[in-house]
């Protein structure tokens, strides 16, 4: 197997960081790819993202409010001449909103998923694979889109991110005020 992939921290750039992990996923077996989930935090609770739902991880650069949306809809952000819509999971599910310093990157939604869209993200931090981690009991029922809650080799526990669930819930489409 290929050494461990380093820490976005001591990547020189996302997009470096992005590369090698397509490259990662490209070079594994076929089970494992289909296996594998992107960790990531959104403020101070971490999930699971299926990566066949995920276009790619970027900073979260200049985001251009819309007039007369919810706040949750943080605005548009241009990914590499693509116009996606950002969203504050978080606030969306009727907690408090990211704060600047938590929202330092976008998880851009893949082109199966058919929506221009990214979510704020605190940072990704790794593959997991569904082999290494322990199903937890059910907790009380969350938002619509997290799933089963799971816990990880060093303790971390993480929820499943249903990205379809989430573009295909009402709220998801109605940003207007």
């Amino acid at each position: 197997m290929n050494a461990p992939m380093e820490h976005p921290k001591h990547v020189a750039s996302l997009r470096e960081f992005s590369a090698q992990l397509a490259q990662r996923l490209a070079e594994a077996p076929a089970r494992e790819v289909q296996a594998a989930q992107l960790g990531v935090r959104i403020g101070n609770r971490d999930y699971l993202v299926d990566m066949t739902s995920i276009g790619e991880v970027v900073p979260a650069s200049s985001i251009a409010r819309v007039p007369w949306t919810r706040p949750w809809f943080r605005g548009l952000a241009n990914v590499r001449g693509r116009l996606v819509g950002v969203y504050d999971l978080p606030q969306m599910a009727g907690e408090e909103p990211l704060r600047d310093e938590q929202a330092l990157q976008l998880l851009v939604l893949g082109e199966s998923l058919k929506v221009n869209a990214a979510l704020l993200i605190t940072r990704a931090f790794g593959l997991r694979s569904a082999k290494d981690l322990e199903s937890l009991p059910a907790a009380e029922a969350g938002a619509p889109w997290e799933g089963t809650r799971f816990r990880d080799a060093a303790g971390m526990t993480l929820t499943e991110l249903n990205l379809v669930r989430l573009v295909t819930d009402e709220r998801f489409a109605s940003i207007g005020i």
